[in-house]
């Protein structure tokens, strides 16, 4: 093998760099020596593992010490700058998009590209005035990213001009009501950004959308003619569009290599003795350090299922350690129960006591639901409003409008309590005179869910809503917009019923 110009040490704390998506010009200014240059092409290299690709991935500790200590050339630096050179900001990059033509005013530079797409107006709500731009976020996010842009005009000749929004509508608008509709209408759910800019006192909104980090977003509801559900969009240059063949097959490329890659690093953990193996068959936990072994009779009852700390579980099942398990300094992993919405609402609604309250009351967080119930959980658990709010505050959420909207519920800011016109409001006062149906079909199941969100305190004879949500919940099986629309209906129905039973008082 010729010899390499990188030493083994430079490339694991490259690819280190690399994981920590560093970008290549970044990364050359800790290498690049008057006597030896890196050049962007060999960095690629190393990412591709194309050059070095037995050296192990340095570890966090490792680059941490690095990055700390490291001192730029006192002669015949590469660099003049002391550090890695300022990122601009996404309003600075927005900015450059745009230029001013004399007294004709501002203008985008360019046509519509892979990476901008202009509106005139902006309106998030009612949802299906918005279809347009929901198929643009998802476009950009499955493509590179890049800007939605409102309040630029497209004018005959095909340029852009700025005319600014009419109105303070996006300026108001909260980016956690953008994210729920972007949550209701697609998954994974899109990062975004939002800011206005300013041009001459003409006001642009701009939705600045990152590239996805585990691609294809699939839409996942009908909006109008223009965002169908199961379609996957992507940003062509001046175009959102269904995703073509070519694309889809570099998405589905891309996704297996970023698999390959991370087991490669954990594998790199294993041998470097960051991390131990475990084997299912034999119960064996080994790693260089130590080793224990998992008793036969908890084996099949284990699930791995995200990371997080070590708990105490009060009647569960105990790892039998054999010989000497030496303490180390890593991240362990969490054994958890798998907790669905299904299994929450279901639980609630039959009174069922679970063994890990805590893990149902924290699934709020992480559901794509906004509408869990809580108190039932919190109160399994032997936990008060001010327990369940550290607990809440603490997790790292999945979706974070969500988590959000449970602090605001256990602080008594927020209720499920919702009276819905018509039908509903009618029912509303037959449960009132204690004139309770069960439901016979979906349209009636709807109506009764929607009629439970606006119970009063005073209702008597509670506990009779939660068998009848649960006939309406079992009528919820289906895929199309009216089975949605019902466990939708249930889910906060039983939320307002969780509220009154076990809430604060």
């Amino acid at each position: 093998m010729p010899k390499r110009s990188i030493t083994d040490p430079e490339i694991g704390l490259i690819k280190a760099m690399l994981a920590r998506n560093m970008k290549n010009k970044d990364i050359q200014f800790y290498f690049n020596r008057q006597e030896r240059a890196v050049n962007s092409g060999r960095i690629t290299q190393i990412r591709d593992n194309t050059y070095g690709p037995e050296v192990p991935v340095a570890s966090e500790q490792k680059l941490d010490l690095f990055l700390s200590t490291f001192k730029p050339a006192a002669i015949g630096a590469v660099f003049k700058s002391p550090g890695p050179p300022a990122q601009e900001t996404a309003e600075e990059r927005a900015r450059a998009l745009f230029e001013l033509r004399g007294r004709s005013g501002w203008y985008l530079k360019t046509h519509e590209s892979e990476l901008t797409e202009c509106k005139e107006g902006f309106c998030l709500k009612p949802e299906n005035r918005f279809a347009d731009p929901l198929r643009s976020i998802a476009g950009l996010a499955n493509n590179r990213g890049g800007f939605v842009f409102f309040g630029v005009k497209e004018l005959p000749d095909g340029s852009l001009q700025v005319v600014g929004l009419r109105d303070e509508t996006f300026s108001l608008t909260d980016p956690a009501d953008l994210n729920r509709c972007l949550a209701g209408s697609m998954s994974p759910v899109p990062i975004f950004s939002m800011f206005s800019l300013d041009f001459d006192g003409l006001k642009v909104g701009v939705i600045n959308v990152d590239k996805h980090d585990l691609p294809p977003i699939v839409a996942i509801k009908n909006v109008n003619n223009e965002f169908k559900e199961g379609a996957i969009y992507f940003r062509y240059v001046g175009e959102t569009r269904a995703i073509k063949p070519g694309e889809l097959q570099q998405i589905i490329a891309y996704r297996e290599q970023r698999a390959i890659t991370e087991f490669s690093n954990r594998i790199s953990r294993v041998a470097m003795g960051a991390a131990a193996t475990l084997d299912l068959d034999t119960g064996k936990v080994e790693g260089r350090v130590g080793s224990f072994m998992i008793g036969e009779e908890l084996l099949p009852k284990i699930q791995f299922i995200r990371e997080g700390q070590f708990t105490e579980k009060v009647g569960s099942p105990t790892l039998r350690l054999i010989g000497d398990v030496e303490v180390g300094s890593g991240k362990g992993t969490v054994v958890r129960d798998n907790v669905t919405s299904d299994a929450v609402i279901r639980n609630f609604l039959n009174n069922v006591e679970v063994s890990e309250p805590r893990q149902y009351f924290l699934h709020a967080a992480h559901s794509s639901r906004e509408w869990q119930p809580i108190w039932y959980y919190l109160r399994q658990a032997g936990l008060s409003a001010e327990d369940g709010l550290e607990l809440m505050r603490k997790e790292e959420a999945s979706h974070r409008s969500h988590r959000d909207g449970v602090i605001a519920r256990l602080a008594g800011k927020k209720s499920a309590y919702n009276v819905n016109q018509g039908k509903p409001k009618q029912l509303v006062s037959a449960f009132a005179r204690g004139e309770i149906d069960s439901p016979v079909d979906i349209s009636s199941a709807h109506k009764i869910a929607l009629a439970v969100q606006g119970i009063s305190d005073e209702q008597k004879d509670v506990h009779l809503f939660e068998s009848l949500l649960l006939k309406c919940y079992d009528l919820s099986v289906g895929d199309t917009s009216q089975h949605r629309n019902l466990r939708s209906a249930v889910f906060r129905a039983a939320c307002r019923v969780d509220e009154i039973l076990h809430g604060n008082k």
